[in-house]
């Protein structure tokens, strides 16, 4: 027979089970509100609602199973720690992938720096406009 304090009380596995469901409801459904606030209206005033849409998503989608694995961890339910676990790292390990993909997306889209002041191009095959050249 166990002791007393050692048993997983019923309101953490309902507080896991409301978890499964907000990821599981909550995830698409912010996903699906930022494809309809992306596709109706203006583009480029919707883009902030998009982007939040899309923030609240991968919040929901990274720290539900954080916290899910957190209970786990406390209530000595050690398989479901290990699942919730595993599938916390996959989902952090995907948001920031695809926030680095972000970033290199921006980066490569950024225009070049503008040329230093003075500067001639010279070109093969003439003559050369440059000063001193």
């Amino acid at each position: 027979m166990k002791a007393k304090g050692t048993e997983p009380s019923e309101v953490s596995g309902m507080v896991l089970g409301l978890l499964a469901v907000i990821w599981f409801i909550g995830v698409p459904l912010c996903l699906w509100q930022a494809l309809a606030t992306a596709f109706t209206g203006d583009a480029e005033l919707d883009r902030g609602g998009t982007n939040a849409w899309l923030a609240a998503a991968a919040v929901i989608f990274t720290v539900a199973p954080v916290l899910a694995t957190g209970i786990c961890v406390f209530t000595a339910r050690v398989v479901r720690a290990w699942i919730f676990g595993l599938v916390a790292t996959a989902c952090v390990l995907f948001v920031l992938a695809s926030l680095y993909t972000e970033a290199r997306q921006v980066e490569l889209r950024r225009p070049p720096p503008p040329l230093p002041s003075g500067y001639c191009a010279e070109y093969s095959g003439g003559d050369s406009d440059c000063p001193g050249g």
